[in-house]
């Protein structure tokens, strides 16, 4: 047997592989005889067709499950002697034979790249927002519990400001025909706020349940919007007054105005915490995704579109889809989960990061300790499945990943009030 490797890129290889006739001659044999014992042929019992026509007749079918047989028995301990056990995929190019001679064929296997890093142990700049909680977010959120414990009344003479309309909202063009596929049902909208507070919405002022309101608006960048409202419902909202009385009849424990608000002010802060830290987390990725260059192998992408798309239509019932715009759209997130994939995956081998069997047992009775105590048991059974076990080790090993990083991060500080973040995002 002779083995020879050529490189195609960084993330194919060519294998050839020439094995002389008598490596082969058994396979030959064998797949020949059992073919012979089912060819009927006139003139000749079944399985007694003599060898030299049995040849002729079969050999179409004959040299394919022959060659088959052949790269079947040897391929997979010719790439593992070669390197290549762990390849992504394979095809055959080439593959032929002179019997009683000779026997050729050429695989090409595609393979992860190798992964070169930058020399980020010397510490490399990575973004993180520090978010400061305003006073205007926990007013909001005060606001927003006063809203879903209001007394709410049917208004029968006519809306008026700060009513309430439960409503279809209809966008049309100048001459009042509706556009297709611009419409929103059973919507509640707030006279006075928001658009119903821009100039053009005075016509809301007064109507009633099932009037068709027509109104004019103004975009962000001053083009005319036309809308038809129809209205199913108006409503007021009598909010209640946050006294001590009423938070100890609605928040069990809580049984004060001031503690209500110290608990929504963590509760806010720890939202923004988590999202300051879930956004310093993709900013490490994007350094290395951004300073790390490689080529992703096509069939991890085509791998990963394939997934989606059954995904997608198994959650709409298997109705047809445009699997062609589906891939298209979902190609750049393909690229990006890949890559970095692969790029911790090299870390991993770098640096030797390990999940013990202990480190997923501790994060178990965490997270079953969040519980509680009659339903901890069911979270203990839940992890017990292999897949959702595995999906905790790969979220633990991420995580094990990011910490070594962090080590090695010099921060670019920047603080922002929550307030400032809002109007940024209008």
């Amino acid at each position: 047997m002779k083995v020879s490797v050529s490189d195609s890129s960084s993330i194919e290889r060519k294998v050839r592989v020439d094995l002389e006739w008598n490596e082969v001659d058994e396979h030959y044999n064998s797949t020949l005889q059992k073919l012979r014992k089912g060819l009927k042929v006139d003139g000749f019992r079944p399985g007694k067709v003599p060898m030299g026509i049995a040849r002729r007749i079969l050999e179409p079918e004959l040299k394919y499950e022959f060659t088959n047989t052949v790269i079947e028995s040897t391929y997979k301990d010719i790439l593992k002697d070669e390197g290549f056990d762990s390849f992504i995929d394979l095809k055959v190019e080439d593959v032929d034979y002179k019997e009683g001679e000779s026997f050729f064929y050429e695989v090409s296997i595609e393979i992860d790249p190798e992964i070169t890093f930058p020399d980020y142990k010397k510490g490399f700049k990575v973004p993180k927002t520090t978010y400061v909680l305003d006073k205007e977010d926990v007013d909001l959120y005060l606001e927003d519990i006063r809203e879903r414990h209001a007394e709410v009344k049917e208004v029968t003479d006519g809306a008026q400001k700060g009513h309430f309309i439960i409503c279809d909202l209809q966008e049309t063009d100048q001459s009042g025909i509706p556009l297709i596929g611009r419409k929103v049902q059973d919507r509640i909208f707030k006279i006075g706020e928001g658009i119903f507070g821009e100039p053009g919405s005075e016509g809301l002022i007064g109507a009633e349940a099932g009037d068709d309101v027509h109104i004019r608006l103004k975009s962000k960048k001053g083009e005319e919007i036309n809308y038809i409202v129809n209205v199913k419902r108006v409503e007021s909202h009598e909010l209640p007054e946050l006294t001590d009385d009423f938070v100890k009849r609605n928040f069990g424990k809580t049984d004060s105005f001031k503690a209500l608000k110290e608990e929504v002010e963590k509760s806010l802060q720890t939202e923004w915490d988590n999202r300051s830290e879930k956004e310093f987390l993709r900013s490490i990725t994007d350094y290395f995704i951004n300073n790390v260059k490689f080529d992703i192998p096509a069939s991890r992408i085509k791998r990963f579109l394939d997934n989606i798309v059954e995904d997608i239509l198994s959650k709409n019932g298997n109705k047809k889809i445009d699997e062609q715009k589906v891939r298209e759209q979902y190609r750049p997130v393909a690229e990006r989960e890949i890559r970095w994939y692969l790029i911790q995956e090299a870390i991993n081998r770098n640096e030797k990061i390990e999940v013990s069997k202990e480190d997923i047992d501790k994060k178990i009775q965490e997270a079953a300790a969040q519980y509680p105590e009659q339903n901890r048991d069911a979270v203990v059974q839940y992890y017990r499945k292999a897949e959702n076990r595995s999906h905790l080790e790969n979220d633990l090993h991420e995580q094990k990943i990011f910490d070594f990083l962090k080590q090695f991060v010099k921060i670019k500080k920047e603080t922002l009030h929550t307030s400032d973040f809002r109007k940024r995002n209008l």
